[in-house]
Parts: structure tokens; C-alpha cells; sequence
């Protein structure tokens, strides 16, 4: 049997004609038209929207998405009788999707999990779908008489400098900050208020109110997130890990939420011998931090049905929580903080940070790859980076960074990936290695009355009973399609319930302590593999924390949650919580996100077990140092930016005192 891979005449670019068949036919098997929202896929044409949205990637997503589609249609040759998946009728093919969902082949269940997840999103996304569903993206908090924030009034303004205004360059610089996020920006900043002269290179573009006014939170997932928020783990099971690409990295598309690591988790760091970690050392360097934020509760204004919700089941339950902390000022609750903020309440490093360093002097490009670290005498002495046309992503110069010192803040991914490349950093055998990500899962729930969860902060409330067994609870609701919502659940059916009754959906989502089994590793000339198991020890946790969810919304008056747990659909009540925790639930069972890479270039006080020092310095390579969540020693249980941020102040503050 042949198969065509040949382009047809409709492709657009992102598909060949044989990949847009199979896709056809997995849109039309998904979402055929009736049911509670009479639009099928074909009727909106989603199969020629997802092309498009691919069409705006580069590299290792697009040909994932593409390999998961010839992998999926393989699969049916599987049946008694052996057929290509696109080329059975529908029946045959909904018969076919059912049995997939619960197959003991993994890569046939995962394969159609990321493809369903990407039709779902599509499909959800597509503006005549949110408006038969009810979501309207409307804040929660009225703007004012002009239809803008009431604060802050006018939009920051950052100087970026990217091609064209850049091609071939060399210059010099005290410092070299490699990464613009979480810790990156709040090291150009320290370095360059003690009178150094700073780079800051960011391979993400710029982002303006006017980048996120007007555009729908799908099309800004495909354009502020690396590889359009694909990028998965590698491993048992197939986890999906988004990350930021921007200036101001994933601090720009972050929840905004700002737990300082937990005190028994500092002392834990400060107890295996790291100098000015425990909670009273640092305790100074987080109040900075926040100050400089504005980190606050989410107040009651903003807080949403989808926060009051889990609030009011907490209390019921005797659970502890409360409204999240976040960096935030003169908020909306528009409900989009992942994908932007309209009106930049969301106080990210590109408002903040990035915009106090380049006032004191900092230079910031973006559109910059870099692509090898300087080396003189064996010392760090600079970088090497890709000049990038923002427009086509295609390299059109090269820029030289001379610097006394240079700083690796691209991310516990990156910054490793980059090292392992170029063979540095790498006498302890760590680098890469105890990687943790927090991963988690969503629990959605139904309520008689509807809510309308997007209105308000996207993640509201917190249950933290259980943070000491590494169980943290967020009440989450993004966009439909996006993230923990009824657009995203499996097994919705071909009536689409689900979908219809989205405004009466409340969810949140899970946070697990895990215990490092993951790696980064290089792939190519700019690609990274990332290798991560699930231990059945952190895979109880999840299961836990589904529970306790589900227990919450029953408290709070749900009428069904739905677990997204193999062969059980939804549970009716508290008393069938037990089907959860009775389960015999494998790793492959669950359906798992995560956003936090930390850990892979730790810091320690011994050169045979760590990457950096505890003031980041690579132990193996003079002046060159990692800034960012790599050098974290352990999970931190919690959202670790503003940990980062603070480790990194107290970090760049010695820096800047040995350069001056």
C-alpha cells in the first residue's frame, strides 16, 4: 500500500496534501455538524485554520504535529482488516477514535491526544463557535469611558533595538545577559542601576499592547509562545511544557502568580550548605522584589465565579487557601493573562524590570540567537548570536558581544541545552540532569447555574492543605480551548455537549512537587530533547490532587467533574471521589501539563554534584554564570518566578560587586 505524501494544490505550505486529508478526516470525525453547536468542523473550515496557525511555525512543532498525523493514520492498519485511518467512512472512523482513547499502544492514545487537543482548540477558538457557547472575552471589571485601562494609562515605552537596525555587529560590554525573563531582566537591571554596561539578547520579539488588542488568545499562543505552545516533554507519559518566547520571556504569558518558595523549602537549600538562602536571608531580596511588582492578593473585584467557587468549597472543607498573589496593578479580570495582558496590569519584565534597566543604561536586541559562548584562555568572554529577520525567522547577521562577564538566563531548558553544546560546565555529570517541571492535570466541574469562569483573574484562588506532600490547587479557567475548560476535555462526544454548556463550567488546575527525573539534552543545531518520566510517587500526587478538586467543587454545589482519567468519564458526587482514589492509575494515565523547568544546572557547595556555585558561577568555566531557574536545587512545590527573581538579585548583586 502507497501512501501520497506529494503537496496538492490547496496546500498552503504548513501540510501536504496527504497530512490535510488525514487532518479532514480527523476534524470531521471529532466535530461533525449537529449536536448542541450545529457547526462542524468543515462548516468553519477548521482544518484550513489549524494549517495556518502551523503555517506561523518554525522547526521541531510543526514537524511533531505532522509526524503525529501520519502516525495516527498508521494506526488503523491495525484493524481486522487493514485501512488507512482517512480512508474509512465515518462510522468506521468514529469506532476507530473511541477505541484509540483507551488503546494500550501509547503512542496511538498520544498521538490522538495531541491531535484532538489541536482540533479543540481550533474549533473552540473560531469566533461563530465561542459565540454560540457564550464566551464573550469580556473583563470582569468595567474599563473606562475610552474603552482602556484606567491604569496604567499609557502603554511602557521599552527601546528594543532588532534587524534591520542590527546586522553584522561587535561590541563591547561589561556584561552579557543571555535571556530577558524571570531572571535575565532582573539581572540587567542590578547590574546596570551599579553602573555597568549591560546587553541584554532575547531571541523572542517585542510585545505591545497593540500585539494583543484585537487579536484572539489562539493567535497569540502561536506567536508568543516557542513553537506555539507545542513544546512536550519526551517521556511516560507525553507531557505538554509551554514556554514564552518574547522579550520579558514567560513572564509575559504567565499567570502572574507570585508564591515566594515555601520556608521549609529554603531552609532545605540553606541546610545542604548554600550560603543566605533560608527564610530570613531572603526574605529581604523577595520584599524588594514584590515591592517592585506590586505583588498583591487578587482582590475580591477581580477574583471571578471560577475563584469564588473554589473558595467557597475550600471553606466548606476546612481546606486552607486563599486569593493568589500576583504582580499586578490596575487589573480588569479580563481572563487572559496567559496569552498577554490588554491592558499591562500584568506587571511582567517588559513593563517593569527590562524598562528600569534600559533607563539606567542597559542595551536590549531581540531577534537574537545565540549561538556559542566566547571562550579566551578558557574564561568566558562574550557570546555569539544570530542576527534574526523577525518576520521570516531567517538569519540575516551576526553579532558579537565582547564582555568582562557573561550571564545564561534563557531558561532551565536553554541555558543547558547551550552549555552541553559547546561541552561546558559539564565536570560534575549534572548538567542537564534533575530537571523538575511541576507537572499537573485540570479537573473541570459542572454547576446547574452558569458562571461565566473567564471573567475575572485567569488563576484566582488557592488550596494549599496539602503543599507539604507536594500538592498545590489553582483555580484556573483560560479561554475556551485553552488550557483546563470544557473546549479542552477528551471524550465531549459527537453531540458536543460539553461544549454547549461551557458558561456553567468552573476548573483548576494541579501543581505537583515532583522529584527530578528529567533531562535536557541538545538536538541539532538549535533543537533540545527533553527526556522526563513520571514517577508513580509524583503520579499519586496528581491523582490526589484530582480528588481534592473534585471534592472542593462537590462542596462548593457542582453537579459533575469531570476527572479526564481513562474509563471514568465524570463523577456525580462526593461519595464517588473514592472511583478516583481507588483507581489502579498508571503515569500513561494522565493527561499532564507543566510550566515551570527548573533544577537542570543546580547550584551547590560541592563541584562533584552541582553546575554553578551559590552565587551561580559555572564552577568549571571563570566568568560565566547561569541567572535563571536552572540553578534552583530542588522543586520549589510552588509558581517559582518571584523565587528566581529573588535569587537572582542576591546572585547579580555579588556579580556587580566583583566587576566594580
Amino acid at each position: 500500500m502507497s501512501i501520497d505524501t506529494t503537496d496538492d494544490r490547496r496546500r498552503s505550505g504548513a501540510l501536504g496534501g496527504y497530512e490535510r486529508r488525514v487532518l479532514d478526516a480527523l476534524c470531521d470525525t471529532l466535530l461533525p455538524p449537529g449536536g448542541a453547536v450545529p457547526p462542524g468542523a468543515a462548516d468553519l473550515g477548521i482544518a484550513g485554520d489549524i494549517e495556518a496557525l502551523l503555517g506561523r511555525l518554525r522547526g521541531q512543532s510543526r514537524w511533531l504535529v505532522r509526524a503525529m498525523l501520519l502516525g495516527f493514520d498508521l494506526t488503523a492498519l491495525l484493524r481486522r482488516r487493514p485501512e488507512l485511518f482517512h480512508r474509512l467512512d465515518a462510522d468506521r472512523r468514529y469506532r476507530w477514535v473511541e477505541a484509540s482513547r483507551s488503546s494500550r499502544l501509547r503512542p496511538r492514545r498520544e498521538a490522538l491526544a495531541g491531535l484532538e487537543a489541536l482540533v479543540q482548540l481550533a474549533y473552540a477558538s473560531h469566533p461563530q463557535v465561542a459565540a454560540l457557547i457564550g464566551y464573550d472575552g469580556q473583563p470582569l471589571v468595567a474599563l473606562g469611558p475610552t474603552g482602556t485601562a484606567t491604569g496604567p494609562p499609557t502603554p511602557v515605552d521599552l527601546p528594543v533595538i532588532r534587524y534591520p537596525e542590527v546586522t553584522d555587529a561587535t561590541i563591547v560590554a561589561d556584561v552579557v545577559v543571555v535571556g530577558s525573563g524571570a531572571g535575565g531582566a532582573v539581572a540587567a537591571d542590578t547590574l546596570a542601576r551599579a553602573g555597568l554596561d549591560v546587553v541584554v539578547l532575547e531571541e523572542g520579539p517585542p510585545i505591545h499592547r497593540g500585539d494583543i488588542v484585537g487579536h484572539r488568545p489562539v493567535e497569540r499562543l502561536f506567536e508568543f509562545y516557542r513553537d506555539g505552545g507545542l513544546t512536550f516533554t519526551l517521556g511516560n507519559p507525553v507531557i505538554s511544557l509551554p514556554m514564552g518566547r518574547a522579550v520579558g520571556g514567560t513572564t509575559v504569558v504567565n499567570s502572574g502568580t507570585c508564591f515566594r518558595a515555601p520556608d521549609a523549602v529554603l531552609a532545605s537549600w540553606a541546610a545542604s550548605g548554600i550560603p543566605d538562602v533560608g527564610p530570613e536571608a531572603m526574605a529581604p531580596w523577595f520584599d524588594s522584589v514584590e515591592d517592585m511588582l506590586g505583588v498583591q492578593p487578587v482582590p475580591e473585584d477581580v477574583l471571578g465565579a471560577n475563584g469564588e467557587v473554589m473558595r467557597q468549597g475550600a471553606e466548606q472543607l476546612g481546606l486552607s487557601g486563599g486569593p493568589i498573589r500576583r504582580n499586578i496593578r490596575g487589573c480588569h479580570g479580563h481572563g487572559v493573562c496567559a496569552f498577554g495582558c490588554p491592558v499591562d496590569a500584568k506587571q511582567a519584565m517588559h513593563l517593569s524590570y527590562l524598562p528600569r534597566a534600559t533607563a539606567a543604561g542597559a542595551r536590549v536586541f531581540s531577534g537574537t540567537s545565540v549561538r556559542t559562548i566566547r571562550l579566551r584562555d578558557g574564561r568566558a568572554a562574550g557570546v555569539v548570536a544570530d542576527v534574526l529577520d523577525p518576520l521570516t525567522g531567517h538569519r540575516r547577521g551576526t553579532l558579537e558581544v565582547d564582555a568582562r562577564a557573561t550571564v545564561l538566563a534563557a531558561g532551565a531548558v536553554f541555558t543547558p541545552a547551550l552549555l552541553a553544546r559547546q561541552h561546558l560546565a559539564r565536570s560534575s555529570r549534572q548538567l542537564g540532569r534533575n530537571l523538575v517541571i511541576h507537572p499537573g492535570a485540570g479537573t473541570t466541574a459542572r454547576f446547574d447555574e452558569p458562571l461565566r469562569a473567564w471573567r475575572g483573574t485567569m488563576q484566582s484562588y488557592y488550596v494549599d492543605e496539602k503543599l507539604a506532600d507536594g500538592i498545590l490547587l489553582e483555580a484556573t479557567f483560560p479561554p475556551p480551548g485553552l488550557g483546563y475548560s470544557a473546549g479542552s476535555l477528551p471524550g465531549w462526544g459527537r453531540d458536543k455537549a460539553l461544549f454547549a454548556l461551557y458558561p456553567h463550567m468552573a476548573s483548576c488546575g494541579s501543581i505537583i512537587g515532583d522529584t527530578g527525573v528529567g533531562r535536557v539534552s541538545p538536538l541539532g543545531r538549535n533543537g533540545v530533547a527533553i527526556r522526563y518520566d513520571l514517577t508513580r510517587q509524583d503520579a499519586a500526587k496528581v491523582v490526589e490532587g484530582i480528588a481534592m478538586a473534585a471534592e472542593i467543587f462537590f462542596a462548593a454545589g457542582a453537579t459533575e467533574v469531570y476527572p479526564m482519567l481513562p474509563g471514568l468519564g465524570s463523577i456525580h458526587s462526593a461519595a464517588e471521589v473514592r472511583h478516583v482514589r481507588e483507581g489502579r492509575w498508571r503515569p500513561s494515565d494522565l493527561h499532564l501539563s507543566a510550566y515551570h523547568p527548573m533544577g537542570s544546572a543546580r547550584m551547590g557547595t560541592d563541584p562533584s554534584g552541582s553546575v554553578v556555585d551559590p552565587f551561580g558561577h559555572v564552577w568549571d568555566v571563570p566568568d560565566l554564570f547561569v541567572f535563571d531557574a536552572s540553578v534552583l536545587p530542588s522543586s520549589c512545590h510552588v509558581n517559582p518566578q518571584i523565587t528566581i527573581m529573588a535569587l537572582v538579585a542576591r546572585m547579580a548583586a555579588r556579580l556587580a560587586d566583583s566587576l566594580s
